[in-house]
């Protein structure tokens, strides 16, 4: 009868040793705002991961999430790393970098997270965005909040060999009145994409501009590749990802978004398509 007991001791034990944890802390006027990241292994329908839980509080006072936070996987065993997100003007929330996919290639799982004052009835919550991307996000502070420029890899109709990185991006507003994590237009400020490439495969291309832009239904984005970057002889690339890669075919499509992007300005009360692209304009 004592050694049942004694194996759920050890067994508490060693869960408890399983479970790693980091905490973060930055101050805005009086208030002081820490985050606390857990992280133990789960299994999962794809295999052995990591779930990673996080509490934010303000003062001391635990915070609740606008939407559906607190947690999200990690696919390799290795603790998430946090770090800052800062605007022009300091500190203004974290992003927790875990791994989103675990296969021949590898790419992160992030979690943005930014306290916010004011928000539902001048309450405390904090905002947060789950997204892949290819490599740690590039920070770029702004008056306001701050531009999250990151890469997601594409396969298309091909293979590791053919697949391509497609430029994406949030913007974070941090205001008294008004606080949002909102889809970025890729073509505003288009040349920190340039400065951000460490490597030649990250450079701005035709083929992933130009998906980027049929992503977000951005016509003009879509006639800046193809301005800038469209090249003849890679035809057979560019199919991967679209039927007809030819100079007028690509050209074709710019025409068709065209079309559905007037349509959504038109109708975007009614449907549910998520393509209103935020600038850094609304920030300065």
């Amino acid at each position: 009868m004592t050694v049942r007991p004694f194996a759920i001791a050890i067994a508490i034990f060693f869960s408890h040793l399983s479970l790693a944890s980091i905490e973060n802390n930055f101050t805005i006027g009086e208030d002081k705002y820490v985050i606390k990241v857990s992280s133990s292994e789960v299994t999962t329908a794809t295999g052995q991961a990591q779930l990673i839980k996080y509490s934010v509080y303000e003062n001391g006072q635990f915070v609740h999430s606008s939407a559906a936070g607190g947690r999200f996987f990690s696919c390799r065993k290795d603790m998430p790393t946090l770090k800052p997100v800062q605007s022009k003007q300091g500190t203004i929330g974290w992003m927790i970098v875990g791994h989103g996919i675990c296969g021949n290639t590898l790419s992160n799982n992030i979690e943005l997270v930014i306290p916010a004052k004011n928000l539902w009835g001048g309450k405390t919550l904090y905002l947060n965005k789950t997204f892949i991307a290819k490599e740690t996000p590039h920070l770029v502070p702004t008056k306001n909040g701050a531009e999250v420029w990151y890469h997601q890899q594409n396969w298309g109709n091909g293979g590791t060999a053919t697949s391509i990185f497609v430029p994406r991006k949030w913007l974070i507003l941090k205001r008294t009145d008004a606080s949002s994590i909102s889809k970025g237009d890729v073509f505003e400020n288009i040349n920190t994409l340039e400065i951000m490439a460490k490597d030649s495969w990250l450079k701005p291309n035709f083929i992933s501009l130009f998906v980027a832009g049929i992503e977000d239904a951005n016509p003009a984005l879509m006639q800046y590749a193809i301005d800038k970057y469209y090249e003849k002889d890679m035809q057979s690339w560019y199919e991967v990802y679209v039927q007809d890669g030819s100079f007028a075919g690509v050209n074709s499509l710019v025409k068709q978004l065209e079309v559905v992007r007037s349509l959504y300005h038109n109708m975007k009360y009614t449907v549910s398509w998520d393509f209103d692209l935020s600038t850094v304009k609304q920030d300065e």
